[in-house]
């Protein structure tokens, strides 16, 4: 899997995916209880591999930006 975005992508991934999965501890019931860790897992681990697979289905690399 090959790495397309750069470090500011990384960091607003991994800052709003651990923002989300903090928020889902305090509603734990319903659909929101359901959705906000799965979207915050979702966009921290995208955060911590330096891969998006939307990224990659349009063709955007920020990887090599800075």
């Amino acid at each position: 899997m090959k790495q397309n975005m750069g470090a500011v992508d990384r960091a607003l991934r991994i800052g709003s995916g651990l923002a989300l999965i903090g928020l889902s501890m305090n509603r734990n019931n319903g659909i929101m209880g359901l959705v906000l860790p799965l979207f915050g897992g979702m966009l921290l681990l995208e955060g911590l591999t330096s891969y998006s697979f939307m990224y990659d289905r349009m063709g955007i690399d920020t990887h090599n930006q800075s």
